[in-house]
């Protein structure tokens, strides 16, 4: 048993392990992801010790159990499936879209107010640039999709949760020049520790088959202790 799967194990179910929690059958997971209803597997182990992730692509897997392995919040959009496809029938997909996409526009759109200005989407007064939100929108479903939100959002369970995420993001991208930024006043640091937290709270942990690769390394597990020692060196003079 490898780092990895011990990491599988406790943060994912595979597919059997999906179906029983949503009740239902591999094939109808099957069907409600070609249907565009249900997120794809954020991880694909194979026979032949490989993982394929929905964000970083063909790693190594020695000693992984082969599988498809889903995020335990996709449960809850396994039920809204269910729902859209109870209450709209041939045009759940639709209105399953629809719903996210509006939720994840109107989440950004609260975001841009309350946390960091979302430049491609709203102008400096707060007007929407449509073309924008539309694009934003579009990019998150795709991944949404794709599985990618069950992989680096520690709690997808909403589209609001999934721009929180993003958003945060984007803010301490663009505060830290991506995590590479190394010199920092006292001010600064204090400044951001809050939004590393914050961030820390939002983004999943991601595979030891990726770690060294992810945002929360630069983001979190980097920037945190350089925050902490700017603090401690600038506060003994």
């Amino acid at each position: 048993m490898s780092v990895l799967d011990l990491y599988l194990k406790k943060h994912y179910l595979n597919k059997a392990q999906f179906a029983a929690a949503c009740n239902c059958t591999e094939a109808a997971l099957d069907a409600l992801i070609q249907a565009q209803l249900l997120p794809a597997p954020s991880y694909v182990v194979t026979e032949n010790a490989r993982i394929f992730s929905a964000v970083f692509g063909e790693m190594d897997a020695v000693d992984t159990d082969a599988g498809e392995y889903f995020h335990p919040a996709n449960t809850v959009w396994y039920n809204k499936a269910q729902a859209a496809i109870a209450t709209h029938g041939d045009q759940a997909a639709q209105l399953f879209r629809q719903n996210f996409m509006q939720e994840f526009i109107d989440a950004i759109t609260e975001l841009n107010a309350t946390l960091w200005h979302v430049q491609d989407s709203f102008t400096s007064d707060g007007t929407a640039i449509s073309a924008g939100l539309q694009t934003r929108a579009d990019f998150a479903w795709q991944h949404f999709l794709m599985g990618t939100f069950s992989l680096c959002v520690a709690n997808p369970v909403s589209a609001a949760a999934i721009a929180r995420k993003e958003i945060l993001q984007e803010k301490l991208g663009a505060l830290t020049d991506h995590g590479n930024k190394r010199i920092y006043s006292i001010a600064e640091a204090k400044d951001l520790l809050p939004l590393v937290d914050a961030y820390a709270q939002a983004a999943m942990w991601f595979s030891p088959a990726e770690y060294p690769r992810c945002s929360r390394k630069r983001l979190v597990d980097d920037l945190r202790p350089r925050l902490l020692a700017a603090i401690a060196a600038q506060s003994a003079v």
